[in-house]
């Protein structure tokens, strides 16, 4: 049944729902455990590709030396095979803004879905390299979760609106996203009583592209230890400035976030907790 109130937790119902819009589904092994944790209110879909006609749901499942996996939810094969990788958090949004999510969080809010495809490029005719069997799966998927979500075609969005601006994403390439979302509404049909578009607060200014998780590093995440270290030598005053974002570092985070009216203690230093902070930026 659709929802119409935010869905909060996992999509474990990803392959029954996509296997009711009669697409062609593969779960691959392990994917209801698979995440970088747990969802908080799922609010939509984001559309990527992966730059490649050739890219498997394995690599999308595992990662890449760089970036660990999942890279998002689903992948959609050429021949509009879905595979479904992942029900947890996946690494396929990063820094970026979009009026109804809250900035730099989108991996704990959206969706995500890459296409094998190389995306041709960024003034690429609409579905120019978009085979009619992975196009139409990828409207089939679009439409299957937003209509469990009880949302319209207005909750999926590409990359590149979220992040191209913040990280010059331009994927899907190749796909006007008004005429997919057009093609998806026409395939959801009528939603009774829509779920209501959530309005956060976007962080502007200097924060606005800070987003620091177990897992960063660099002289950003050692400028967070300096700050935690130095400003809360109650909890974070043994913490080492080393530039690894660690399991001690995210434990400072999550009492100063205790400690602080207004933040989600989450242990992830998005522009709230950077801005609370008082945070240099790098």
């Amino acid at each position: 049944m659709p929802e119409t109130r935010p869905w909060t937790g996992d999509p474990v119902w990803l392959a029954d729902v996509l296997r009711d819009e009669g697409l062609k589904v593969v779960e691959y092994p392990g994917w209801r455990d698979r995440g970088h944790g747990d969802f908080r209110d799922i609010r939509g879909v984001m559309v990527h590709h992966t730059g490649s006609d050739n890219t498997t749901a394995a690599s999308i499942a595992n990662g890449r030396p760089d970036l660990s996996g999942p890279l998002s939810q689903l992948h959609i094969a050429r021949d509009g095979t879905v595979t479904v990788v992942a029900a947890g958090v996946a690494w396929h949004a990063g820094v970026g803004m979009y009026p109804w999510l809250p900035t730099n969080m989108a991996n704990w809010h959206m969706i995500g879905i890459e296409c094998a495809n190389s995306g041709t490029s960024p003034t690429a005719p609409h579905r120019t390299n978009w085979p009619d069997a992975q196009y139409n799966a990828l409207v089939g998927s679009c439409a299957a979760i937003n209509r469990r979500l009880g949302q319209t075609s207005s909750r999926t969005i590409g990359h590149k609106e979220y992040a191209g601006r913040a990280q010059g994403k331009w994927d899907p390439g190749a796909i006007d996203m008004d005429v997919l979302r057009g093609d998806i509404e026409a395939r959801i049909g009528r939603v009774e009583n829509p779920a209501p578009t959530p309005r956060p607060p976007a962080p502007i200014g200097e924060y606005a592209h800070i987003l620091l998780f177990r897992g960063s590093e660099g002289p950003q995440v050692a400028e967070l230890q300096r700050r935690l270290k130095i400003g809360y030598p109650e909890f974070a005053g043994e913490l080492e400035i080393d530039g690894q974002f660690g399991p001690r570092t995210e434990a400072a985070v999550r009492q100063f976030q205790q400690r602080t009216r207004g933040l989600v203690v989450d242990g992830i230093v998005g522009p709230a907790t950077a801005a609370a902070l008082r945070l240099k930026v790098m």
